[in-house]
């Protein structure tokens, strides 16, 4: 047996031995407490309103017994929350009360409850959430707040502080409809909570709720979840031996299988990495804010230095994976991963580099202006172990761009009846329109853009969208990115005047260079740049993993 089996092993001893002595004694205490955390949060799913909208509710808080007697029993409640959304609402606040119940009926006997949001409802109608005693039978009907819940196991089993506890579990289903500041729903919904058996004391909450209806005249649905999960008690709370000693043995075999595929990995990953120079002398990190941004000499792209950290930061807008590489002083490399159109940027020179930054932000197909090769000192590595290289690439090729440039940028009008500056109005509209072309959501892609600071440009026929185009600005270069016209109105001209009409916007703010880039394939829109004076720069390439050619959607944004 080895020293860390040894270790687990007597960890199990120990901890079993533990679940086996009694917990506290049923009625709470003067010196019982518990503190929790809360998350609350909504998902868009689906219309036109909620499409990549997302909100969030986070709280914590800490209830305290003060007195306890056989008629009423006096707690403590303090907490605080925050909650933002994807428009831009940013809201917090606390509570401190001081509650009481009656024991026997749980029912409140002060004059409002614990709990803020039932402050319009007397209190006297509502049993206590977070204690039940006497244990209610398998199949019997308690009340919580004002709903009725059904026992469904005394033998239930919550994970709570990395170890597997016994709980008694309480189910309550339903639907109903809403109509509030969220817009007019109907609602289905699930409700599950885990109490401890040996003091009646809540461990956990699981509510999950699916609302489908309409804001303010437009389609809509979204998901609404909320977990509350205990965090600290002055009890003990029994543990569940069974569980725990499953658990053990699970993660001794997924050790010993990451062990094994480690090695695999590290004598593989000799292929594609120089182990002694410069990916080993390099860093890469998550990038979370703007503020941690390495703001360094660029050796990370040819053609887009100046748009390193506009990449960066309307990766973040969309909460989308962003990571840099920093090497020897230099930013290296950036990475950013499109969630949405499922395609990742991978901007750096350097082949080993290149994978190291791939694999962290978990691109399998990813926009690179350079053609990656096996590094020389990797190829001689494997052909040490008997590996030989197919090609000298280390990635085959989905899809080719060009990257064109103009310099200054000329005069150029515009039709100003088709064509718009966008709104945040337009948001749900022109998100509806790239899904419609691009066959992939793009909600929250359009609404990082927007907000980014982005000239984005709507055409309208008869009132209806049918077309949008995006420039973005860094120092003294502009970039036109993402021109679409819906497929009935193309050829009609709507193209080119996206294209002028970015042209024009920039050459009003006093830019002089333009970039842009066009898929191989794209025949009109590299005649409409011709026409205007872009010049080919260099490629991009669609790097991939990949063995093989798959159908998808490839979407440069």
């Amino acid at each position: 047996m080895t020293r860390t089996h040894a270790i687990a092993w007597g960890a199990l001893a120990l901890l079993i031995s533990t679940a086996l002595v009694p917990g506290a004694v049923a009625d709470p205490t003067s010196r019982d407490f518990f503190e929790y955390r809360l998350h609350r949060w909504v998902d868009g799913d689906g219309g036109t309103a909620y499409a990549g909208y997302h909100d969030e509710l986070r709280a914590t808080g800490r209830y305290d017994i003060l007195d306890v007697s056989t008629t009423a029993i006096s707690f403590r409640a303090r907490y605080s929350w925050n909650y933002q959304d994807t428009e831009g609402l940013r809201q917090s606040g606390s509570e401190d009360r001081v509650v009481g119940f009656d024991p026997g009926t749980r029912l409140y006997t002060s004059a409002r409850t614990d709990l803020d949001e039932y402050d319009s409802r007397r209190a006297d109608t509502l049993s206590v959430w977070f204690w039940i005693w006497p244990l209610p039978a398998v199949g019997s009907s308690i009340t919580i707040l004002d709903v009725p819940f059904t026992v469904i196991t005394h033998d239930s089993t919550v994970w709570w502080g990395g170890l597997p506890r016994d709980a008694v579990e309480l189910r309550a289903q339903g639907s109903g409809s809403r109509a509030d500041s969220y817009g007019q729903f109907t609602t289905s919904w699930t409700n599950t909570y885990y109490f401890d058996p040996e003091t009646g004391f809540v461990i956990a909450e699981r509510y999950r709720e699916f609302d489908t209806g309409s804001w303010q005249g437009y389609s809509a649905s979204f998901h609404l979840s909320e977990d509350f999960d205990v965090t600290a008690t002055s009890y003990a709370m029994a543990v569940d031996p069974i569980a725990l000693l499953v658990a053990i043995l699970v993660v001794e075999g997924v050790l010993a299988f990451l062990y094994i595929v480690a090695r695999a990995i590290r004598w593989r990953s000799r292929a594609y990495y120089d182990p002694t120079g410069y990916v080993r002398r390099g860093k890469i990190r998550r990038l979370w804010d703007m503020d941690k941004f390495p703001r360094l000499p660029a050796s990370a792209s040819e053609h887009f230095g100046e748009f390193l950290e506009d990449f960066a930061r309307r990766g973040l807008l969309a909460r989308d994976p962003v990571a840099v590489a920093v090497v020897q002083g230099e930013l290296a490399g950036l990475a950013v991963y499109d969630r949405e159109g499922k395609i990742g940027l991978v901007l750096c020179r350097d082949s080993g580099l290149t994978e190291m930054l791939r694999k962290f932000v978990g691109a399998k197909d990813f926009f690179s202006e350079v053609r990656h090769q096996v590094p020389e000192s990797a190829r001689k590595d494997a052909q040490e172990g008997g590996v030989k290289f197919p090609s000298e690439n280390v990635y085959n090729v989905f899809e080719t761009f060009h990257i064109l440039a103009l310099e200054p940028i000329p005069p150029a009008s515009y039709d100003a009846h088709l064509l718009s500056r966008m709104t945040e109005a337009d948001l749900p509209q022109v998100a509806a329109l790239a899904k419609e072309v691009y066959k992939v959501p793009s909600a929250r892609w359009i609404r990082a853009q927007f907000r980014s600071g982005d000239l984005g440009f709507v055409a309208r026929v008869a009132g209806r969208p049918v077309g949008f185009a995006f420039a973005s600005i860094a120092g003294e270069t502009g970039r036109l990115h993402t021109a679409t016209v819906l497929p009935e109105f193309r050829n009609a001209g709507i193209g080119k005047e996206l294209f002028r009409a970015r042209l024009h916007a920039l050459r009003d703010l006093g830019i002089r260079r333009a970039l842009t880039e066009i898929a191989h394939w794209n025949l009109a829109s590299l005649h409409i740049a011709g026409l205007h004076g872009f010049q080919m720069r260099g490629m991009m390439y669609v790097e991939t993993i990949r063995p093989t050619r798959i159908e998808r959607t490839i979407v440069r944004r």
